[in-house]
């Protein structure tokens, strides 16, 4: 038997040349992609005649995105998603804020395999990449679940791709999903409200930079200098700042558009006067940059911690001194594990580890 394909996985163009070999006209593909943006069977798409339906229903499946699990932390207004996937695998995605507008935190892979040190994502290494209707279909599901429990129409305010996995290890599934929710004709997704954040893999960010996309760009520095920054994130070796920071500098040129630095704190690690210094010493000069402070939220399986929240204060006011743009980010989602660098709760489950309590802050 012949496996049917995926019709979340599915272009306009993919479609096209279907519909040619069938005898179709080309525009019934824009036809089926409404009632798959809708997550809608086959059977539902009434604007078809009934044999096209049934030749999609031998050639496609309409199996979408399960949403087995939702976790919800009423205080701090986040969800966490556990979307199961066809083969069983699955992933996490967040929804951040109120239901009319929210940020929605989407993943690119199951599992990760750059291992940083404050990453749960990490610890149990790459099961595979999401196919591009895999990632979309995240932001499908989000909007139908919450358009039926809130009663509003569900489409996120911003997405970000900064759930699990890099998704510049992904990057012809990573670009063709944001082509996919931008495209004018279809979702139409504002483009300025998408940003996409990497580790540092520095011929992907030059390739973006080239995208002529207006989408945004978040970099996970974490640390001023070369050794401090390998004993956290091993993709230093690969990719050193020496040529991280041209990269950056280049995409910044290309496109015009701030880039952002991710920085989580590390106590006693990387948050202290002499690191902030160094940060001052490289950046000062630099335009269209902001940094993003982040409290390290615990993971388990590791002696790291986050700094007190007067010491964080102080590594940002050292910042700010300096003339830097940046901010201490609040990561909402603690409690229920879906705060940055927490997602990969299915394999702590698999390996009967737990993440940490979160410190309860005064």
């Amino acid at each position: 038997m012949i496996e049917r394909l995926s019709l979340l996985d599915q272009s306009v163009d993919s479609l096209e040349g279907w519909l040619n070999e069938a005898g179709e006209p080309a525009y019934r593909s824009r036809q089926i992609l409404k009632w798959v943006d809708q997550l809608q069977p086959i059977d539902s798409m009434s604007d078809l005649p009934a044999p096209l339906r049934e030749l999609l229903k031998e050639k496609f499946t309409d199996e979408y995105i399960d949403t087995s699990e939702c976790i919800e932390s009423k205080d701090e207004g986040t969800n966490r998603f556990l979307f199961r996937l066809k083969d069983g695998e699955a992933v996490e995605s967040v929804q951040i804020g109120a239901p009319e507008d929210y940020t929605a935190c989407i993943s690119t892979q199951v599992g990760c395999g750059l291992r940083c040190s404050f990453c749960a994502s990490g610890k149990f290494g790459l099961v595979r990449n999401l196919s591009p209707g895999e990632i979309v279909g995240q932001i499908l599901s989000l909007r139908k679940v919450i358009s039926q429990r809130h009663g509003v129409d569900g489409w996120p305010r911003h997405i970000v791709y900064m759930g699990m996995g890099e998704p510049f290890q992904n990057y012809r599934a990573t670009m063709e999903s944001i082509r996919r929710l931008i495209d004018p004709q279809g979702i139409n997704f504002g483009v300025r409200r998408i940003t996409v954040s990497t580790v540092g893999l520095v011929p992907e960010i030059y390739r973006f930079a080239e995208e002529d996309l207006q989408v945004g760009l978040a970099v996970s520095l974490h640390a001023p200098n070369s050794d401090l920054r390998k004993s956290i994130m091993p993709i230093e070796e690969v990719y050193p700042l020496s040529r991280l920071f041209p990269a950056c500098e280049k995409y910044i040129e290309k496109t015009g558009r701030r880039l952002t630095f991710e920085y989580i704190l590390l106590k006693d690690i990387n948050d202290g006067p002499k690191e902030a210094k160094k940060l001052v010493e490289i950046f000062k000069s630099w335009k269209l940059v902001h940094f993003n402070l982040i409290r390290y939220n615990p993971i388990g399986m590791t002696k790291l911690r986050p700094p007190s929240p007067p010491q964080a204060k102080a590594f940002l006011h050292r910042l700010r001194e300096g003339g830097l743009h940046v901010t201490l980010r609040q990561s909402p989602g603690k409690k229920i594990n879906a705060a940055c660098g927490q997602l990969r709760g299915l394999e702590y489950e698999k390996h009967g580890v737990r993440p940490e309590p979160a410190e309860v802050e005064g």
